[in-house]
């Protein structure tokens, strides 16, 4: 009950340091600007056919109930990058400017004190995914027209339902990116270094070893939450088999965070 209890007050602690004006305007005007932009590109691309190599959007998951949120799904899917960096970022400065040392005196339990901040964190990225979601389907649905793309069927009860289904993939991508960029941070206590690795496992590696293999696609993470994210492609992964995955990169990612986190010396 104690650890509960710790939990929440280290969420509530990041919370109040996370929940300013200046903070949400930034963020919010950035999550705007940026699914406004993503998802007209996204219905202006689309084609008719997408296989083998091409990696593209499809004009047939605009189809039917889920086509009003499908583009901006597939879109946020590609700020995976700046997902991962923000939250090994925000890691990374706790330890360079020592604010994990002087909060750790007021709540010495490491492994409440993280899953508190962690939570405080992915909560505002769930919340500005949401906005997300719901610009993306608001520009999609006065855009598609212009594009000759039928909106019939976006905007019944189905449409609802399909639209919460989106949302919960994005919370999985935001969760997922969330806890590996931790993690990197966590281990190398360095912004710079754990940026570095994120942004060259994610960039290249991941693109460059993993292209038209199978065995990338089913186990490089990057590549499954793209699954998750864009479950119509042709070489996607099952939702319930990205899933799954997912949920082991997850119980790794949180094992390595509270063993670090207990054997290393963060108050030096």
């Amino acid at each position: 009950m104690s650890a509960i209890v710790n939990i929440v007050n280290s969420y509530r602690s990041e919370w109040i340091l996370l929940n300013r004006r200046r903070m949400w305007m930034v963020m919010g005007a950035t999550t705007v600007a940026f699914t406004v932009l993503a998802t007209i590109v996204t219905l202006a691309t689309a084609e008719d056919v997408v296989g083998g190599d091409n990696v593209g959007f499809a004009l047939s998951s605009l189809v039917g109930s889920g086509g009003a949120t499908a583009a901006v799904v597939f879109s946020i899917a590609f700020s995976s990058i700046l997902v991962l960096a923000a939250f090994a970022s925000s890691t990374g400065n706790e330890f360079g400017r020592g604010t994990l040392r002087s909060a750790l005196t007021r709540q010495p339990n490491r492994s409440a004190l993280i899953a508190g901040k962690l939570g405080a964190r992915v909560t505002v990225a769930s919340i500005l995914m949401l906005t997300g979601l719901a610009i993306g389907a608001l520009t999609s649905a006065i855009y598609a027209p212009t594009q000759d793309i039928s909106t019939d069927g976006w905007f019944d009860g189905a449409a609802f339902t399909a639209a919460v289904e989106d949302y919960g993939r994005l919370v999985a991508f935001v969760v997922m990116y969330a806890l590996i960029g931790t993690t990197i941070a966590v281990l190398v206590k360095s912004t710079p270094v754990a940026l570095g690795i994120g942004l060259l496992w994610f960039g290249p590696i991941e693109n460059v070893i993993g292209e038209n293999r199978e065995f990338a696609e089913r186990w490089f993470p990057g590549l499954v939450l793209r699954s998750l994210t864009q479950p119509d492609a042709p070489d996607a992964l099952s939702t319930g088999t990205a899933l799954a995955t997912l949920g082991v990169y997850a119980a790794v990612c949180v094992a390595v965070i509270g063993v670090v986190l207990k054997r290393r010396d963060v108050t030096a």
